[in-house]
């Protein structure tokens, strides 16, 4: 079944050629029923409210399955128009097709602070398409008129990535957020407790300089490296731990200014 094909051990090309051998209308369907079923069994939470809890109403995407490793989603088809600004999905994501209809995907190239435009790509029941969300930006309205066909993705997370948001027209990044809701949460903290100026900040931040997550670490060393530099210059080979290129950049923009 499609469901045992989220797994963190298993390689994308392995996952693909699995995917062209199932009757995936099928799969999805039993995924659906599975999901009606399971929600007729909870006393506990109404039909609605257990939909709701597994859609995306802003993209119209419901997750059919999930685990620790990662998830099953479908998008329905729609007559959107575009969206001002495209937005990166940190991970591995796997486009796949169903009910016998393919759809279009404009890919986008991500660079540090651009995006570099691509080509057009047809996924069907035979050419199931890989996205590294670190290198590509998939847009699934590429004509601005919506999408008629169900979009199916395979989902595998990076949560120490950041979603990166780019404007349509100029494809220059505006904006990002933490993918990890835990990483957004200590980073606010982080944040607050540096604007009240609060005498424990450093003591927190001698904490949180452990995260996975390259922006809680950065803030936290800028925390501790307020109330004592010479403290944080310890926090520097932790930091190169993580292999984050634009933190790399930031360490050394700050340590050559420091100098």
């Amino acid at each position: 079944m499609i469901k045992t094909l989220i797994r963190s051990d298993l390689h994308p090309e392995q996952i693909i050629n699995t995917l062209k051998t199932l009757d995936l209308t099928t799969e999805v369907k039993h995924l659906a029923a599975l999901l009606h079923q399971k929600t007729a069994d909870d006393p506990e939470l109404s039909r609605g409210a257990a939909i709701l809890s597994s859609t995306n109403i802003h993209t119209g995407t419901l997750t059919l399955y999930y685990n620790a490793s990662g998830n099953i989603s479908l998008k329905a088809p729609d007559n959107a128009p575009v969206s001002p600004q495209l937005y990166t999905v940190p991970g591995n994501s796997i486009l796949f097709a169903i009910n016998a209809q393919s759809y279009r995907v404009q890919l986008y190239e991500v660079a540090d602070d651009y995006l570099i435009l691509g080509p057009q790509v047809t996924v069907d029941a035979d050419n199931p398409l890989l996205i590294d969300g670190t290198k590509v930006l998939f847009d699934s309205n590429p004509t601005g008129n919506g999408h008629p066909a169900f979009i199916g993705s395979l989902n595998f997370p990076d949560k120490s990535a950041d979603i990166r948001v780019f404007e349509r027209r100029s494809l220059r990044k505006c904006a990002w957020f933490p993918h990890d809701k835990s990483a957004a949460h200590y980073l606010v903290s982080l944040e607050l407790l540096e604007a009240v100026q609060d005498p424990d900040s450093s003591k927190v931040a001698e904490e949180l300089i452990y995260h996975y997550h390259p922006a809680v670490a950065w803030k936290a060393f800028q925390l501790i490296y307020g109330a004592d530099p010479c403290n944080a210059r310890r926090y520097v080979p932790q930091l190169r731990k993580l292999q984050n290129t634009h933190l790399n950049r930031l360490l050394d923009q700050h340590l050559d200014e420091v100098a």
